[in-house]
């Protein structure tokens, strides 16, 4: 549940179009990286699942094997997304408004854990 909140604040921080323009690859950093080993994998949680729990089981998953700081976990989702699954991009743009609206509505409170009713 921590994960998922710390991720959703990262997510929840780009505005929703940002999150899946960034780019997939950049110069040979460590997302085009991630992107090249993983972004099948983080697309495949999606693909069994495909609502917001799926994003929520890819997002997990980024956190777990990225080994990148968190603030990265929006380019890591947006690079996989974009190289490899795009006609995911509107359940995770629904996965970044939902969250940001629970968000509002628990006021920002810090520590607040974030169900997906699920």
């Amino acid at each position: 549940m921590e994960k998922l909140s710390r991720a959703a604040a990262v997510l929840c921080g780009l505005p929703i179009g940002l999150v899946l323009a960034a780019p997939a690859h950049g110069s040979g950093d460590a997302v085009s990286g991630y992107v090249d080993d993983h972004g099948a994998e983080v697309c495949g949680f999606m693909r069994d699942q495909p609502n917001l729990a799926g994003v929520k089981h890819a997002v997990d998953h980024i956190l777990a094997t990225s080994g990148l700081p968190e603030d990265q976990t929006g380019r890591l989702l947006a690079g996989s997304v974009s190289a490899d699954c795009p006609e995911d991009g509107q359940l995770v743009e629904e996965f970044v408004w939902y969250i940001h609206r629970r968000q509002q509505s628990s006021n920002g409170s810090a520590g607040t854990g974030i169900t997906m009713g699920y």
